[in-house]
């Protein structure tokens, strides 16, 4: 027969600076395979019909993270549908239990289930413990402790979807910030940023680094003979065609009125000179048409240095086209 723990709040792990649920639950296990041993300890969650072991303790049982049964089938079920006792000495001797053919399949003689909540006290999940050893009767006094540490762990996951939603709302918030509303490109200050990030990976690794730099043509007069709805939807469009000609991993961004930013990473001069080309031929193709210039970043230069001399081959392109 397993040993009867004597202490069951000697050694209670500490969760103070815990930073996820997962690293919780495994604490919570650690101390609950040390302090009251059984066959199998797991924290589950009950999830499409089924409760689903997220952390096992190390077992002969070949139970492992993923596995569990029916939720309707378990021994858990019974206890928060049925109104089955949470710790159990014997299985046998409980009404709620004692029928569990998922149970008797394990050998299980000693059952210890605790809840654990959502926010809305809905049931998350468990903190579930088996044994194919009958306990004695003082087993139950252990219960208080785990009701404890169910709450605790509750309140740890609580916590973590919480912080999960904060980092969710905190992104949305940022990617709204440095997005343009009109294009749904990356806005002057998302432009800003990448192009930091470049110029701190050029320095460092030596990467090759281009900017294009495009001015719409004909903007002002469609605004004034068509009105500003047109030319809202003129700028849509050659954001299209801009995002569209350019790689997954190019920056493109509004910089403001009809001007655009494509940033090109990796890409030596020779190669961006093929971008100017492709991109001036999806545009004509679309009817539109724009100054473009491009730069590319050398050794000992900034990436705001290139993009003026990419703002200033555009300029260049603009008076040659006239």
């Amino acid at each position: 027969m397993t040993a009867q723990p004597t202490h069951a709040h000697a050694g209670m792990p500490r969760l103070t600076g815990v930073s996820t649920f997962d690293e919780a639950t495994r604490l919570v296990l650690d101390y609950l395979q040390k302090q009251v041993p059984m066959d199998f300890w797991t924290v589950s969650r009950v999830i499409d019909g089924r409760q689903v072991y997220l952390e096992v303790t190390p077992n002969e049982l070949d139970l492992a993270v993923g596995d569990g049964p029916k939720w309707e089938d378990s021994l858990c079920h019974s206890m928060w549908e049925e109104g089955g006792p949470r710790v159990a000495p014997d299985v046998s001797r409980v009404r709620q239990y004692a029928g569990i053919e998922a149970a008797r399949a394990l050998s299980v003689a000693s059952y210890v289930g605790i809840p654990l909540f959502n926010s809305d006290n809905t049931l998350f999940g468990t903190v579930c413990g088996i044994d194919s050893s009958v306990r004695g009767d003082a087993f139950v006094e252990i219960a208080p402790q785990l009701e404890l540490l169910g709450q605790m762990l509750s309140v740890v996951r609580m916590l973590d979807d919480q912080a999960v939603w904060l980092s969710r709302q905190l992104e949305a918030t940022l990617r709204e910030a440095e997005t343009d509303p009109l294009t749904g490109l990356r806005n002057r200050r998302a432009w800003r940023r990448a192009c930091e990030v470049e110029e701190g990976r050029h320095h460092r690794l030596g990467d090759h680094a281009s900017i294009v730099v495009l001015d719409l043509d004909g903007l002002k007069q469609v605004n004034d003979r068509d009105g500003h709805a047109a030319g809202d939807a003129m700028l849509q469009r050659a954001a299209g065609v801009i995002r569209a000609g350019c790689r997954r991993t190019d920056v493109v961004a509004r910089l403001g009125g009809d001007e655009f930013g494509v940033l090109c990473p990796q890409t030596t001069a020779a190669e961006v000179a093929h971008v100017v080309e492709r991109l001036r031929a999806e545009l004509d193709a679309a009817g539109l048409s724009a100054g473009i210039g491009s730069a590319t970043l050398d050794q000992v230069g900034t990436m705001g240095e290139t993009e003026a001399i990419a703002d200033a081959a555009m300029y260049a392109d603009k008076r040659l086209r006239r």
